[in-house]
């Protein structure tokens, strides 16, 4: 499957997804208004109406973007490869390097993937995250596995694995993304 990477939105509203994402990371969707996001952005309250029509429509527009950009990197890194465990390890290093170490739509997406999956977002997104997600189990499958194990217990615990790594990683910690990702599928290796 090839994904391409989304249409970039314009300057403008790049800068109010980017503002809009920031908040959203600092206070949570529940707390965060308009008004903050607007400070934010540098621009008037009312001035967000012109991109986006309520703050669950600009949480869903971040989240959108946020996931199309991780499938597309994740799809990018695995073009010219054929080995199954080198596959896995790349798709984990992009998911880890745009998670962590990603602008402020990725931090906050890497939130979201967290939440739970009745959420405003996961409604609305779920066709993304489905994508996303057959993408990791056609990485799964094509692995050299003992027959009888559950590749879909698998798939969903090592997805788990990458988007709980949120929750504990430190940017001055001792691993990057390229080395958690080579230490995680290795120890599946074994």
């Amino acid at each position: 499957m090839r994904t391409n990477p989304p249409p970039e939105p314009s300057a403008r509203k790049q800068h109010l997804l980017q503002a809009a994402a920031r908040v959203f990371d600092a206070h949570g969707y529940k707390a965060a208004t308009l008004r903050q996001i607007a400070d934010e952005a540098g621009i008037l309250a009312g001035s967000v109406y012109h991109h986006v029509e309520s703050k669950e429509a600009l949480y869903l527009e971040v989240h959108r973007t946020g996931y199309l950009r991780m499938q597309a990197a994740v799809a990018r890194v695995l073009d010219g490869h054929d080995d199954p465990w080198m596959r896995l390890e790349l798709a984990c290093r992009a998911h880890l390097a745009e998670m962590l170490e990603g602008d402020p739509i990725a931090r906050v997406t890497g939130q979201g993937l967290m939440e739970p999956r009745d959420g405003p977002v996961h409604v609305a997104l779920g066709p993304l995250r489905s994508d996303y997600e057959a993408m990791w189990a056609g990485l799964v499958e094509a692995l050299p596995l003992p027959d009888g194990l559950d590749r879909r217990v698998l798939r969903l615990n090592l997805i788990g694995a990458l988007n709980w790594t949120r929750t504990w990683y430190r940017a001055d910690g001792a691993l990057r993304p390229v080395e958690l990702a080579a230490q995680l599928v290795g120890m599946m290796r074994r």
